[in-house]
């Protein structure tokens, strides 16, 4: 079955089940636990929350990460033997020089938390300029990411 993954939205499950999410600037932050076969996406709009009081961790990059170790834990995961996928953070808008681009602060924002977590980052499919649909398949842990016409796996 396949379950999507809104927008700000986090989600575990375990194989057979594939993951399912649409992107752009956004950034896929995928878990897994290899042995278990369990693993979790967070869909994050934007890097950092601006306050402590959030109903939503999916939507940020620093909450969507300790939230979704958290959910992976619960269902039975090894919280050390974690490793990292991410896909997204596509630049989808000219902006001008001096602007901020979200999907690459995204993407350095999820990195930065990876490395704190001590999560290997063993495949990522990131920046760019065009949307990507994101299928993180659970049964064998590979992430298959289609953009324009080509499809890839990480």
């Amino acid at each position: 079955m396949v379950i999507r993954v809104r927008i700000g939205g986090l989600e575990v499950a375990r194989s057979p089940e594939v993951l399912e999410t649409l992107l752009g600037s956004c950034v896929a932050i995928m878990l897994y636990d290899k042995g278990k076969k369990i693993g979790g996406m967070a869909h994050s709009v934007l890097p950092e929350a601006k306050n402590e009081k959030v109903t939503d961790p999916g939507k940020y990059v620093n909450t969507a990460i300790p939230a979704l170790i958290t959910k992976l834990a619960v269902n039975g995961a090894r919280t050390n033997k974690l490793i990292a996928k991410l896909a997204g953070g596509a630049n989808m808008f000219k902006t001008s020089k001096n602007s901020i681009n979200v999907g690459e602060k995204n993407v350095e924002t999820a990195k930065r938390l990876l490395k704190q977590y001590n999560i290997p980052l063993v495949g990522e499919d990131t920046g760019g300029n065009r949307s990507r649909i994101v299928r993180f398949y659970l049964k064998t842990g590979d992430v298959e990411v289609r953009k324009g016409g080509e499809t890839i796996i990480i």
